[in-house]
């Protein structure tokens, strides 16, 4: 068929039970799924290996559209870009006072044109909605996915509504409006029924993680995902053409991780990569259901309670299967985090000329961390993914001192640094 020339996407296949649909518009997940109370994901598949293997082999890691036979986007012409993709993979040289094993390298996905790596969901989120003709879109989010749904939106010509609790950062709320999207906070924080209502009856489409039936969600966007793919092709090349033994990424919904999964997947099974790479989802301490199912050897995720931290973007009381069968088919794992440590691989990153928001420290904290207990071998190259910048997030500098002021005079400035 003459739109499989664009994109290779062939339909949608339940995670769970395995049954294929045609490529359409899907929200709400596998309805057999849905219907017997089980998690119900869909994920994009793709035909013809000749031509998968050909889009994986030559692309450069230069732009998320390089790869676009294995997005779900069938129609050049439904193509939203702001230049997203392409970001740096840079080398992470031990401190002075620091022993670290291995080869460590900082996936920089801060770049992206609003600087965070929801940019690589939303774009294709977004241009997936164009091709269904859908004219309007809806989220909820702590603060980066609404900024780059907002953004995608405006770029598309479509009307864009968000719904945020109350905790979202205000220069965030600021950012969406600026791109147009109606913002709306919801006082007693009931948004997931909302969005559900939106979606199910009021013909809203929805570019949120991918998690229909996980704590109570009805919906999830099955497109939007395979945008993250694009960092295990990008990493790839970057690398000179080999998969790193370790990816450790910070994990809330859980729709990278599995994208970055299925990435590196697909390298693997078109001959290219020797290896999946263990997936390491980093999450915090004030809410790990990763690590928590992880570490009691559970069969699903369950909810676990959540508590206040600097890093709440990636707290979720539940967190996607998806990821913990990304950790599990890729033999993973997961690590927990605290404030302290999260503190410490911020202030690392700094030193080397990269400022991220908290949540973004989780996969430096949660290297560190497995280093120490000696699950890291000298041997090993290690890819640590750093999701947004941090300007968005006040707590990125709320530990700072402050500023000295003195008299415009060198004995005054001596008094104060070093000259």
């Amino acid at each position: 068929m003459a739109a499989s020339r664009f994109s290779l996407v062939a339909g949608l296949a339940c995670l769970t039970c395995e049954r294929r649909y045609p490529f359409h518009l899907m929200l709400e997940g596998c309805p057999d799924c849905r219907a017997a109370g089980r998690v119900a994901i869909l994920d994009p598949f793709y035909d013809e290996a000749n031509r998968i293997q050909a889009a994986l082999a030559h692309a450069p890691a230069r732009s998320l559209w390089d790869y676009h036979p294995l997005l779900p986007v069938s129609r050049v012409e439904d193509v939203v870009s702001l230049g997203e993709g392409g970001s740096p993979l840079l080398p992470l040289r031990a401190g002075a006072d620091e022993r670290r094993p291995g080869d460590w390298w900082v996936k920089f996905d801060a770049v992206n044109p609003t600087h965070s790596y929801k940019d690589r969901t939303n774009v294709v989120a977004v241009s997936v909605a164009r091709s269904f003709g859908c004219d309007k879109v809806v989220c909820t989010s702590t603060g980066n996915h609404a900024v780059a749904l907002a953004a995608y939106a405006a770029r598309a010509g479509l009307r864009c509504l968000i719904l945020l609790s109350t905790e979202a950062p205000p220069i965030s709320l600021r950012e969406m409006r600026f791109y147009g999207a109606e913002v709306v906070t919801i006082a007693d924080g009931n948004i997931v029924p909302l969005i559900g209502e939106l979606v199910a009856n009021l013909g809203w489409y929805v570019s949120q993680r991918n998690a229909p039936g996980v704590g109570g969600r009805s919906f999830g966007n099955p497109y939007g995902m395979e945008g993250y793919k694009t960092i295990a092709y990008e990493v790839f090349h970057q690398l000179g053409g080999r998969a790193p033994d370790k990816v450790f990424l910070p994990v809330g919904g859980g729709d990278a991780a599995w994208g970055v999964y299925k990435g590196f997947r697909h390298l693997r099974d078109a001959g290219l990569a020797g290896r999946v790479p263990q997936i390491i989802a980093c999450q915090s301490t004030a809410g790990a259901p990763l690590e928590h199912a992880w570490r009691n050897r559970l069969q699903t995720v369950a909810p676990v309670p959540t508590s206040p931290t600097i890093a709440f973007s990636i707290v979720e009381r539940q967190t996607g299967d998806h990821a913990y069968w990304a950790m599990q088919r890729s033999g993973g794992r997961a690590v927990a985090v605290d404030a302290a440590a999260l503190r410490a691989a911020e202030r690392t990153l700094g030193a080397a000329g990269i400022c991220v928001e908290p949540s973004s420290a989780a996969s430096l904290a949660g290297a560190r961390a497995l280093a120490k207990q000696g699950e890291i071998a000298s041997d090993e190259t290690v890819v640590l993914h750093a999701t947004g910048a941090g300007l968005r997030w006040p707590a990125t500098f709320e530990d700072q001192s402050p500023i000295p002021e003195v008299e415009g005079t060198i004995e005054a400035l001596g008094r104060c640094v070093r000259l």
